[in-house]
């Protein structure tokens, strides 16, 4: 199946445009190296190589990780770190690195750019742990209290009969971001938030959600008292209706990881 997968991505390798993360180059130079190590395969390494090198080269202005420079940049540190390449990250995407800081800078100007761009934090988390950098603390910061901004203006009015939000999209967001604030360990998280959404749920405003639960014994783990009935809820009842034929494939990758680091099975319909 790995060989088969492979073949795909080298077929149609040549026909993508686009350079990041998500739908590009870097992403597939990434699937490629990790197949390369587990089929022992020197042509597919060296293609891998080839796609990320025509993935830095591609000037743009997008900054997004999902298919900007930050989500590039994050390939290019994951393959460093992991043997895949020996390189010199400052070397390569110094001048990179500094455009994607300067737009970011003020990103609590800029909504837009913010709900565009918040899983930029991956990036720069990755990028903290092996250069310490106060710029990127202080953008972290700004982020994450721009979406928890929204949110809680969101939750506040979540039962006002004139709501025309789309309530999943909010709740979308709202996952998000405790997978953000999981990954980043930030313990600066708003309290108010988590009682606002604690508020909907135990009202019944709320669905039962297994990976809600789990990321938010995580990030409550030194309240879990305060929580518990809101944790113990989420991923009993989540889990009951958890059926994966009905899950999105990047909802299935995180709740199936959540369940094997639970020693849970994942039940399918």
């Amino acid at each position: 199946m790995i060989r088969k997968l492979t073949d795909i991505i080298l077929l149609n390798a040549s026909t993508v445009s686009s350079s990041g993360l998500y739908n590009g180059k870097a992403g597939m130079a990434l699937a490629l190296f990790e197949a390369a190590k587990y089929l022992h395969d020197e042509k597919v390494e060296d293609r891998a190589s080839l796609l990320l090198q025509e993935s830095l080269i591609i000037e743009k202005n997008d900054y997004s990780f999902e298919n900007g420079l930050s989500g590039i940049g994050y390939v290019l540190l994951y393959l460093i770190e992991n043997g895949f390449l020996d390189a010199d990250f400052n070397e390569i995407f110094d001048k990179q690195f500094d455009r994607i800081i300067k737009s970011f800078a003020d990103i609590e100007n800029n909504p837009s750019q913010l709900f565009s761009s918040f899983n930029v934090v991956y990036f720069l988390e990755k990028v903290k742990k092996k250069d310490q950098n106060d710029s990127i603390n202080k953008i972290i910061q700004k982020i994450f209290e721009g979406i928890e901004l929204y949110l809680s203006l969101q939750f506040f009015d979540f039962t006002n009969l004139r709501y025309y939000n789309s309530k999943s999209l909010v709740l979308r967001v709202f996952d998000q971001y405790l997978k953000l604030v999981d990954f980043v360990s930030y313990s600066n998280f708003s309290r108010i938030l988590v009682d606002l959404y604690a508020g909907l749920y135990r009202n019944n405003k709320i669905t039962s959600n297994y990976s809600r639960g789990y990321l938010l014994e995580n990030v409550l783990k030194d309240n879990l008292d305060e929580y518990e009935d809101i944790i113990r809820n989420n991923k009993h009842y989540g889990l009951l209706n958890l059926y994966n034929d009905y899950l999105l494939l990047y909802e299935q990758i995180d709740v199936s990881s959540y369940l094997l680091k639970k020693n849970i099975g994942f039940r399918s319909n």
